[in-house]
C-alpha cells in the first residue's frame, strides 16, 4: 500500500522566520514545544521546501498566537500582488508586518458562515430567510449593519477587552463592519 500525499500549504520562509523571531523564538525551540510535537529539524525540512502540513502550521499559529495564514506569508504574497497599486505601500506595508494584528483568533473567525450565522439570528425570532430575501437589496443591508451594531454594543457592556487584551472596539465594528455590509445571502 503506497503512502497516500497529503495537500500541504505553500510556506514563505523568510515571513515565517521573521514572525518566530518577533515572538522569541527559533525553529529549534519550536520543535521542543510538546504543544507543537514535532522536532526543530521536521520544521526547518518544511521551511527549505517551502510547504507544511495545515495541521503542523495551526499548531504553530496557536501556539505563538498568530493567524496561520499570516504565518504562511501569504498576506505577503498579496501585498506583493497588489503594492503598485496602492498610495502608501511602505504604510500598508508596515501595517501588514505588525504582527499583533493578526493573532490566531482572527484566523478562527474566518472560519464562521456569516449567512448562516444571519439567517439563524433572524429564525431564533421568527423570521424566516424568505422575508429576509424579500426586503429592498438596501434594507438588508441596513438590517446586517444594525445587527452588527447592536451586538456590538451589548458586547461591549460585558467585555472590556478584546481576545488580545487590547481595550479598543472589538470584532466586527472594528473592522467597519464589513462582513456584515457584504452580500452575505444570495438570492
Amino acid at each position: 500500500m503506497a503512502n497516500k500525499k497529503t495537500e500541504k500549504v505553500q510556506i514563505s520562509r523568510d515571513c515565517f522566520l521573521r514572525i518566530i523571531r518577533e515572538k522569541g523564538y527559533t525553529v529549534e525551540s519550536l520543535g521542543k514545544v510538546p504543544e507543537i510535537d514535532r522536532s526543530g529539524k521536521t520544521i526547518q525540512r518544511c521551511l527549505t521546501s517551502g510547504e507544511m502540513h495545515p495541521d503542523l502550521l495551526d499548531r504553530i499559529g496557536r501556539f505563538l498566537d498568530v493567524d496561520p495564514t499570516y504565518l504562511s506569508g501569504e498576506y505577503d504574497r498579496r501585498f506583493e500582488e497588489m503594492k503598485d497599486s496602492l498610495k502608501s505601500p511602505e504604510l500598508t506595508y508596515y501595517l501588514w508586518t505588525k504582527t499583533d494584528r493578526f493573532p490566531y483568533s482572527k484566523h478562527e473567525t474566518e472560519n464562521i458562515d456569516y449567512a448562516e450565522y444571519l439567517l439563524n439570528t433572524l429564525l431564533i425570532n421568527n423570521i424566516s430567510k424568505e422575508q429576509f430575501l424579500a426586503l429592498d437589496p438596501r434594507k438588508r443591508r441596513s438590517l446586517q449593519f444594525d445587527i452588527g451594531v447592536a451586538l456590538h454594543t451589548v458586547i461591549k457592556q460585558y467585555f472590556d477587552v478584546d481576545s488580545r487584551g487590547l481595550e479598543t472596539d472589538m470584532g466586527m465594528t472594528a473592522d467597519g463592519l464589513t462582513l456584515l455590509m457584504g452580500d452575505w445571502i444570495k438570492e
